[in-house]
Formats: C-alpha cells, sequence, structure tokens
C-alpha cells in the first residue's frame, strides 16, 4: 500500500524536515508547530516541495488551528487518502483541492521472471535489447552500493554533467544537504561498476521491505548502453532476490519509469479557509 510507504518513508520525518529547512534558508523566519510551518497566518508544510515526495498526515483540528492564531492551511503533496481524512475534519466549502505532482511506483514481485512478464510487450523487448548490449560490451560490471565519500563525491561529479537544470542543480548548498543525508540511517548510493569506472549512480533511502529513489546521475561516455535504465533494472531484480515490495521512483513522470513498470499515482495540494 502506498499509503505505508509515506507513512515509513523519510519525507514526514523531523530529521529530514529539518535538513530541507536548513537548506531552503526563506523558511528560516517560520514559526515551527511539530512537522508543519507558520508564516503569516498560513500553516503550510516545512520544507520545499522541490526536495520533499511525500508528507506527512495533518490531523489538527479547527479549535487547534485558531490557537495557533492559523487562518488559512495549504498543503502540498498529499496522497488522496490522506486527502480524504482532511475532509472528514472540514466542511467542504472551507476546502480547495487541486492536482499536482505525480509519483511513480513499481510493486515487486515474487521473481524478477515475473516483474518481466509483467511488462508491456514492447517495453520488455526493449529492456531485454537494451540489457543484452550492455552485457555484451561490459561482461564484467557489477552493481555495489556504498556510503564511502569517494563514491559520494563521483555521484556529485557525474551529476553536475547532466544537461540543463539537472546540472545545475548541485550546488554547494545542495551537495551539503546530500552529504548529510548519506550520514542517516537508511540512506545509500547504488552505483554500477564498469572497468574501474563508475557508469551510473542511484541516491537511495531504503527501508526494511522497499527503497526510494531520490536521485540519480549517470557517467555521460557510457550514455550508448543506457546506464541509467541498467543500473535501475539491476537493482529491481536484487531488491527482488531480497523479497522486497516495492521500488518508489517519486515524483516526476519521466519516461524510463514507466518503461520499467512503474505506475504513477496523482498527488494534490489543499487549502483550507477557517
Amino acid at each position: 500500500m502506498i499509503v505505508d510507504q509515506i507513512n515509513n518513508s523519510p519525507f514526514v520525518t523531523k530529521e529530514f524536515l529539518d535538513l530541507v529547512i536548513q537548506l531552503n534558508s526563506s523558511s528560516d523566519s517560520d514559526l515551527q508547530h511539530d512537522l508543519f510551518s507558520i508564516k503569516d497566518g498560513t500553516l503550510c508544510n516545512s520544507g520545499s516541495r522541490d526536495y520533499i515526495d511525500y508528507r506527512p498526515n495533518f490531523n489538527l483540528t479547527f479549535k487547534s488551528l485558531k490557537d495557533l492564531n492559523c487562518k488559512k492551511v495549504s498543503l502540498d503533496s498529499m496522497h488522496f487518502d490522506q486527502i480524504k481524512e482532511i475532509t472528514k475534519l472540514y466542511p467542504e466549502n472551507s476546502l480547495k483541492i487541486s492536482k499536482q505532482d505525480q509519483v511513480v511506483n513499481l510493486m515487486l514481485p515474487k521473481s524478477y521472471e515475473e516483474y518481466l512478464a509483467a511488462l508491456p510487450r514492447k517495453k520488455r523487448h526493449e529492456l531485454k535489447r537494451k540489457k543484452v548490449r550492455f552485457q555484451e560490451k561490459y561482461p564484467q560490471a557489477v552493481l555495489r552500493e556504498s556510503k564511502d565519500s569517494e563514491i559520494f563525491e563521483s555521484f556529485i561529479t557525474l551529476h553536475k554533467t547532466s544537461d540543463g537544470d539537472k546540472g545545475n542543480f548541485m550546488n554547494d548548498e545542495v551537495t551539503a544537504f546530500f552529504s548529510s543525508l548519506l550520514t542517516m540511517d537508511g540512506w545509500k548510493i547504488y552505483y554500477l561498476e564498469v572497468d574501474n569506472a563508475i557508469a551510473a549512480c542511484c541516491f537511495v533511502y531504503e527501508d526494511e521491505v522497499g527503497s526510494y529513489l531520490y536521485n540519480s546521475s549517470k557517467n555521460n561516455t557510457f550514455n550508448e548502453v543506457n546506464p541509467g535504465i541498467i543500473i535501475i533494472d539491476k537493482i529491481i531484480e536484487q531488491l527482488i532476490s531480497k523479497e522486497f515490495t516495492f521500488f518508489d521512483f517519486l515524483k516526476g513522470t519521466e519516461r524510463y519509469k514507466f518503461d520499467l513498470g512503474g505506475i504513477s499515482t496523482q498527488l494534490y495540494d489543499i487549502e483550507i479557509t477557517l
């Protein structure tokens, strides 16, 4: 159940939210209440939605908000089940709900063969073609995982070589944020090692049952063999062998997520006028 993935994700913990608040300096003056922020009479989610894929449950009553001198509530990135719980607390005419981000999730079957069989025929054929091409050229490639600083530096360096906004994203402040994440339990980097080089990296959070893909980078010199697709396929295969139940691609509807079997779920923003 994706609701369990939300509640067990790192994004709804104070530890994670505090890091994002530090990163987003505009939040420095906000008052904090539990996992939420209050600014100019509006209670909202703590931290920028650009760094946070899921949000904590909201169950503050009308009286609680009045005691906090709030006139409005503005929440983002909420799952439908979370929205349903909010509608039980507030009258319909006080709510404004809009569709915004989507997350993409993959529920893992009992075997890798079942995973491949469940893919649409064209996508299964295309994945097998890419895997064969990669294997023929780099038969010694290995999927590894690490929390070491050396691997982290490789992840950052490769990230900065990305095209467009992604390449500009990893400034010094964001790098420090990711470095802090990596020191926390559950966070690690998967990397695809090819002939003593790193072809691709995935920065993930993992618990006992699943993995959340928070960010990724790849070595452009390997682009002809699709290292970004290959590393995720290898991660999925390994997770299935460990009897994990899900691989969460998180926010964004990039094509590769659907090519690998992901299914999208709508998230919502909600405003409550008090």
